[in-house]
Order: C-alpha cells, then structure tokens, then sequence
C-alpha cells in the first residue's frame, strides 16, 4: 500500500530524521514512537503528502485511500453535520441528489426515472444503505452523538473536535489510517471500541501513540525516532516487547566499552572542529574579508554544533539511564512528604452539579480523606472535570489543605517567560535548586531559559506536573495528565507521583499510569452517580 524508500527531513542542515524505510501491506499495525520534538508528526505529514521530504520518496499504490487523523482545528464555519457528511465521501452528495430526482419524479416528471435507476446502482455499490447506521455507530461510540447537526464547529470544545475529526477519518473508509494520538480525548469505552474496531480493519494502520495499554492491544511493530541515532529503530511487538528490547540493545552496547569511548571521542572531536569552523568564520567577518551570507552560514555553523552537543549528551544520558537507572538524576521533592493524619480533606453531601443546563451529578455524598489517591473513571461528559473545578473553586478543603490544579488544556502559558522562572515563581527555592529539580523532569539546562512560548505540548505538561508535584500543594487535581506526555516523560512523572505523600484526585483513562502511580480508590461516573469500585487492576 505504502513505500518509503530514503526518506530524510531537514531543519537548517540540521537532519530531524534520516534514512527511512518503511513498507505497509494490508493488514500491517505499525507504531510509531519517541519522545516529544524528534519529528513523528513531521514523518506523518510527509508520508501522506502534506510536505515534501527533503531527499528519498514515498510512493502510494494505485487507487490506495489514506485516512489521516491529525490533531488540527477543522474549518470553525462548517457545521457538525456538514463536517461528518464530508467523511462519507461520493455518498453524500449521491444523498442529496437521489432526494431531488424523488422530490422531481413525486411531481410528475418520469424524464428523470432512467437518471434516478443509476444513482440508485450507484447508491449501492457504495454500500450506502448501511452509511447512516455507519454514521450512527461511529457517532455513539466516539462520544459526539450529543452534538447537533447545525451546531457551528466554533462553538464545539477541543475534544470534541478531535473526535469529530478521527470520526471523519473513519467514515471515509480509507485503506490506509495515519493516525496522531488517536486516543486523546477518548473515554475508556472510545478507546476500546477504536482498539475492536481496528483489529478488525482490513487495511493498513500507523499510529503515533503514547497510550502503552493501546499500543500493545493494537500494533504488531514498532518504528522508533529515538531522537539519538538519526535512522529509525525498528521493533518487533507491542509497546512491551519494545520497552524489553530497547533496554536489552543498550546493555549490549554498554558492555563494548571501549567501541562506546572511542564513539564518544569521535563526537566531542567533531563538535570541537564544527566550533572552530563557526569560530573561523566569525573572525573572517569581523576583520571585513566576508559578508552578510557568511554570517547567516556562521550562526548555521555554531547551531548546528550545539544540536550535536545536545545529541550526544542525550545518547549517554540515555544509555547509562537505562542500563543503571540510579544514575538518573533523583526527584527529590522540594518540600518535606511526611504522611498527615488521617483527616477529612473534602467532603460533600447532596452535590448536585450542572453542566450546559444539564444535569450532571444529582445529589451525591463524597469524602475525600488525606493521603487518598483517588481515580476518576466513566464517559466523556458525566461530570469528572466539572466535579475536579468544584473541589478546586467552589468546595473549600475540610482541613485547610493547599490545592494545585492540573487543567486539560494551558494555552494561555504560552508566553515569554522562561522555564526557570516559572518554576521558580510557583516553587519558592533557590536557583540551584530549582536546576536540579528541573534537570530530574527532564529539563536540560539548555532549556532553563527557553520561553514557555516555545515548548511544545507534551514539555508544557511535564513542566506543570513538576510544578505541582513540588509546590508546598498538599492537594493534587490532575485532570487527564497523561495527555500529550512521551514515554521518557511518563516515567519520570509516575515516579514522581508515587513519590508525592499528599492527596491525589485525577481523572484519566489510562489504566497504566494509574496503577504505576499506585491508585487505591476508583470512582465511577455513571446515571448522574459515582460509584466506589474495587482499585484499577494491575497491569501486566
């Protein structure tokens, strides 16, 4: 269905992928993984079209269908309806005119019969018959099946047009799915019927997914820009056996020694001529012999030999972390985690909360008590993040306890503030402090002064987690924290969060973070209800 042959991505001479080659047949389920910024949503849109490599080429098969699910705001002027009838593709337009010619033919014309025969054949070979039931399912189990069909997609919430668009997707009966983090914004019940519904999928799947239960339900292979070696690494399994192989293919390079010594004199002795090179050009323009173009190259130069400095930092951080994961810089809280007595923190009787005009939880007892780590579970819509803003805003602790708040979404952090400063504005510590607690989430110092401006989804998310796993909060409201983090990220904020002594509330669907962060209560959210259930299983 799919060939890639050579395909190589470049930002200013600095390569983000090289080299790949990827063959997809009918039936293949590959993942493709790595951490935040190495180029996976740039791979996808090369692969289907929407920008051009800059060496190698990727050829389609003849009359091959991609459906291609990216996480982008669709037209804000087009309605639900007229969003999801674009998704079934010829047919919807066969609807409308198949209308027309029985409106024309009730009114006596039998010119059009011979006209209306044909649509009717071709109404069918389409499998129109069965498109609204198609329509119907999908909407139910994506979650969208409340939204109207004149409802304006401005007035729909980032969720739900994220579902709205994968349900196009899916309806468009492609032959081949890419798909970018399908399972955001997908409630436990969505995420199981995408993982059924792809299994049974005839054609071809590629998925960018950090969800580790649903890569190892749905992939049989796993690519990796590992954001170290320029190629992609290629995996055999689910997300388990990749994780087993990848530790394993590390040990053996450590156990070389003096192949990796020699690797790493060859890349300090590479950056040191790529400096001296800038260097020299530099000095060429200040003494009048150059011009403006041998500027540019010189900052080009000295770029590029910060990024390989970067890289090679990342790649024996990486090896010694995963061979000896002592050596992994220690989350040592901020503040003193000794367990409190057992008090009441929250505590509702006869809650009833609204939505919309609607009614979303009636009359409900809660107690929260300290050092409870409690997980909210149920379908999108039944009242968990607007129970989450209730107990952050409008039901004040019990036991005076200080409260932090992980949102869905933090647009409105994009500003010109630098990381360090941030931290340290919500984490009152000293500078070297605030370094080492950021160095241990994975904030390198080349990016303590980066603007939050610049960091991408996945960065701004563990930035907040290690604010509020470090602020003197006793109180954590974690509204789907799992969102947006890659692996690397989502080991260091479990180990952080088993690490945390205060009361934990989240919500999320995703069975493996919350075991790891060692969940013992679950509420349910069902028929306007909660409903204590045994804790989440463990995974195996």
């Amino acid at each position: 269905m799919l060939k890639v042959v050579s395909v190589s991505k470049h930002y200013d001479a600095e390569p983000l992928f090289t080299d790949v080659e990827l063959v997809l047949n009918a039936g293949d389920r590959v993942g493709l993984v790595g951490p935040n910024g190495v180029g996976k949503s740039t791979l996808l849109r090369v692969l289907t079209g929407e920008e051009p490599p800059s060496d190698g080429h990727v050829a389609l098969a003849p009359g091959i269908r991609i459906g291609y699910f990216a996480q982008q705001v669709p037209d804000p002027d087009a309605t639900v309806g007229q969003f999801l009838a674009a998704g079934l593709g010829e047919l919807d337009p066969l609807a409308a005119r198949l209308r027309d010619l029985e409106r024309r033919m009730a009114d006596g014309d039998s010119s059009v019969l011979a006209e209306y025969g044909d649509a009717q054949e071709r109404w069918a070979a389409l499998d129109g018959w069965r498109a609204q039931a198609r329509l119907t399912e999908v909407r139910q189990r994506l979650d969208i099946d409340h939204l109207h069909d004149d409802t304006p997609l401005r007035r729909v919430s980032g969720g739900e047009q994220a579902r709205l668009t994968l349900a196009r997707v899916l309806l468009h009966t492609p032959d081949l799915l890419v798909l970018d983090e399908p399972t955001n914004h997908l409630d436990a019940d969505g995420i199981a019927w995408l993982g059924d519904w792809l299994a049974a999928f005839p054609g071809a799947v590629l998925v960018v997914s950090h969800d580790r239960a649903f890569l190892d339900r749905t992939v049989t292979r796993i690519v990796e820009l590992d954001g170290i070696h320029e190629a992609p690494q290629t995996y055999t399994g689910g997300y388990t056996d990749y994780r087993a192989e990848k530790i394993r293919r590390w040990q053996r390079l450590l156990l070389d020694y003096e192949a990796q010594q020699k690797d790493h004199r060859r890349w300090l002795a590479d950056i040191d001529r790529t400096k001296q090179q800038a260097r020299g050009v530099e000095e060429t323009v200040r003494s009048g012999l150059g011009a403006d173009q041998q500027r540019r190259y010189a900052k080009k130069v000295a770029k590029k030999a910060k990024a390989r400095e970067r890289r090679l930092r990342r790649q024996m951080d990486s090896i010694r972390w995963l061979a000896e994961p002592r050596t992994r810089p220690p989350l040592t809280l901020a503040f003193p985690q000794e367990t409190t007595d057992d008090r009441e923190v929250f505590r509702a009787r006869g809650l009833t909360l609204r939505a919309g005009g609607r009614v979303l939880l009636d009359r409900v007892d809660l107690t929260v008590r300290t050092g409870d780590r409690i997980l909210l579970t149920g379908a999108n819509g039944t009242g968990k993040t607007t129970l989450l803003r209730a107990l952050a805003g409008g039901h004040d602790p019990v036991a005076g306890e200080r409260i932090a708040v992980l949102p869905q979404t933090h647009d409105a952090l994009r500003t010109d503030v630098t990381v360090r400063d941030f931290f340290r504005s919500r984490v009152p510590v000293y500078v070297d402090d605030a370094e080492r607690l950021l160095d241990a989430h994975l904030f390198g110092a080349d990016q303590w002064d980066a603007p939050l401006r610049l960091l991408s989804a996945g960065e701004l998310r563990r930035l907040l987690l290690a604010v509020l796993v470090n602020s003197p909060a006793r109180v954590l409201l974690l509204d789907e924290p799992t969102n947006y983090l890659d692996f690397d990220a989502l080991d260091v904020v479990e180990e952080a969060l088993r690490q945390f002594r205060g009361t934990l509330v989240m919500a999320s669907h995703d069975a493996w973070f919350a075991e790891a962060v060692g969940v013992h209560r679950r509420w349910r959210f069902a028929d306007q209800r909660v409903v204590e259930e045994p804790a989440v299983a463990t995974i195996v």
